[in-house]
């Protein structure tokens, strides 16, 4: 038999693309349809928002005022009328165990529906609205991140009401 290395090629490109379909389809086929994503089973992803180091910072750690060091992920559930934030570690201050806060709340509000506070090296908890009357109800978004519990937003500030409205 004469080798011809084109042939050859050709078959073993064709093998692959074969394989490739097969496994994808198979990969595919196994994510559910309704995948429970950080806030669970039902919550869409609507938007973001930066966490930076705040000016009046004097402590240059994880960068100087403006520096991104996380973000604030928020979701909505149409079914559970509630919004769902998740506020991450971002850069500089992600995977280093540090004062964590989280809170979230229907505007106007005199305080947290619920908060998340802690030790944690990527994010404290998803924390959630109180159930609203109607969707499309403002909210308060607040995360902070620093060395302790007396000084949490020295790394990373942010507070945004009202938004998602």
């Amino acid at each position: 038999m004469k080798f011809t290395p084109g042939i050859l090629k050709h078959k073993s490109l064709s093998l692959l693309v074969a394989v490739t379909v097969t496994t994808g389809a198979s990969l595919v086929a196994a994510v559910p349809a309704s995948a429970a994503g950080p806030c669970g089973t039902g919550y869409a992803y609507i938007g973001s928002h930066p966490i930076t180091v705040p000016t009046y910072s004097k402590d240059y750690r994880f960068g100087k005022p403006g520096t991104k060091t996380g973000s604030i992920d928020v979701y909505w559930s149409a079914s559970a009328r509630k919004n769902c934030s998740v506020a991450y570690a971002y850069g500089p201050t992600y995977g280093v165990t540090m004062y964590r806060e989280n809170l979230i709340a229907n505007y106007p509000s005199y305080g947290p529906d619920d908060a998340s506070r802690g030790y944690y090296s990527y994010y404290p908890r998803p924390v959630y609205t109180n159930t609203q009357r109607a969707g499309g109800q403002c909210i308060i978004l607040d995360a902070s991140f620093g060395p302790g519990a007396t000084d949490h937003s020295s790394w990373g500030a942010a507070f945004y009401s009202p938004v998602h409205c």
